[in-house]
């Protein structure tokens, strides 16, 4: 096999590939006779039937079967030989014309991951980040932890801010006569701090028994049909209030939770805050890690690869929370083309910290083994509530395979290597 590279640049390459004439002519005849051999051709007995024929009737199918296999293996064979390593399916130049007795040459285009000049991973300076807790915040949890285990008891007095109320109400058309819709023993929790305003002043200070009307926000002109179908005026009746009583925080207390006193509990949450810390911590310092090694190695990305990321960022915007006005991820008033172009840069960022933590891992000869991946499945099944069957499925699905979970794993071990290799700087 004869093969050349062509630069086309430090991410395209074009290689040209020449399959020898004898390696064709003799996968060629071998499918011939082997065709031949088991062919069923009326006036023939069984493997007598002349090549000619053969050929006449099963050599254009032969032939794209030939194409089907070489071209991929000789492909292969010649990625090896350039040392390449592509990122994106080859495209073919021009049409494969297969003659007997003839070499098949053909060039196909490919872009690669690019080679990165002195690589240079070890002794990254990371700022030390100091953590701890508190006494505040250990009160505040203990106070959640109170406040999930609240019982509401029913009272005899006049709605406060934080009751839970159980009601009837019926909705009225705008003229407050014809009944739209009912419901009876509805749950209003006004301690969960989303009651519109308009309901809670309403209700607030009104006893067992009373009833309230109130007219929701007005609306535009647009809006008029839908509110004289759906209604904006609600009657509420208040059959019962309960109020909130929150346990004692004692030592039988934090026995729900597995303590045999409240002090047990208070440093078992000191340590559970203070190891989230430390995990955050160490995320900051491997990302200041990941900016350092791309902001000191210049190489070009291959398109392709920046094309993907950019899409999964412009679909992650769109999806993003409306209500984080302040990230460009979530700008949902912006077009594809306007988040194109903001987020470019930051899928140019991604692809260069890929391509530079694959190319550590493969220096370092990182990889993952097949008990570490059945640990994350069984870890993931077990956040999720699942089966690892069911996770599995769920990654070939949606990915087609489990090679994207694989490279996740990968990154984090050489993540976890550079950290180990990375000098901590006091007051940075």
């Amino acid at each position: 096999m004869a093969t050349t590279v062509e630069d086309i640049s430090a991410t395209k390459k074009r290689l040209k590939i020449e399959i020898p004439a004898d390696i064709l002519e003799k996968e060629y005849s071998d499918s011939l006779d082997k065709i031949r051999q088991r062919a069923r051709i009326p006036g023939f007995r069984q493997g007598k039937t002349p090549i000619s024929i053969i050929e006449k009737r099963f050599g254009e199918e032969i032939k794209s079967e030939m194409l089907e296999k070489l071209v991929p293996t000789y492909y292969a064979q010649a990625v090896k030989d350039a040392d390449i390593s592509p990122v994106s399916m080859p495209k073919i130049e021009e049409g494969l014309n297969f003659k007997r007795n003839e070499p098949l040459s053909f060039s196909l285009t490919v872009e690669v991951r690019p080679k990165i000049d002195n690589l240079n991973y070890n002794g990254i300076e990371v700022g030390d980040i100091e953590v701890s807790v508190d006494d505040g915040e250990i009160e505040d949890t203990v106070k959640g932890l109170q406040n999930d285990r609240a019982m509401f008891e029913a009272v005899d007095r006049a709605i406060g801010e934080n009751d839970l109320l159980i009601i009837d109400y019926v909705k009225l058309d705008p003229s407050g006569e014809k009944e739209l819709s009912t419901a009876k023993d509805q749950v209003m929790n006004l301690d969960n701090k989303i009651t519109p305003r308009g309901i809670l002043d309403a209700v607030l200070g009104k006893k067992k028994g009373d009833t309230v009307e109130i007219t929701l926000p007005d609306v535009n002109i647009e809006e008029q049909k839908e509110v004289a179908e759906k209604g904006n005026r609600l009657r509420i009746t208040i059959k019962e209030i309960k109020e909130k009583k929150l346990p004692d925080l004692d030592d039988e207390f934090s026995k729900d939770f597995g303590h045999d006193s409240l002090a047990t509990l208070k440093e078992k949450i000191r340590e559970g805050i203070l190891a989230a810390k430390q995990g955050n911590a160490k995320k900051q310092q491997k990302s200041s890690i990941v900016d350092a090694l791309v902001n000191n190695h210049t190489f070009d990305v291959p398109e392709s690869l920046t094309q993907a990321e950019l899409e999964h960022l412009i679909m992650n915007a769109k999806n993003a929370d409306q209500h984080a006005q302040h990230s460009i991820d979530a700008a949902p008033d912006k077009t594809d083309k306007e988040l194109a172009e903001a987020l470019r840069p930051k899928a140019m960022r991604n692809v260069k910290a890929t391509i530079i933590l694959d190319e550590i891992a493969e220096k370092e000869n990182i990889s993952v083994t097949e008990a570490e991946m059945k640990d994350r499945i069984a870890l993931i099944a077990k956040q999720l509530q699942a089966t690892p069957d069911a996770i599995v499925n769920l990654f070939m699905t949606r990915d087609g395979s489990l090679d994207n979970l694989r490279h996740n794993i990968r990154e984090e071990k050489v993540l976890d290597f550079l950290f180990s290799r990375a000098e901590i700087t006091k007051g940075a």
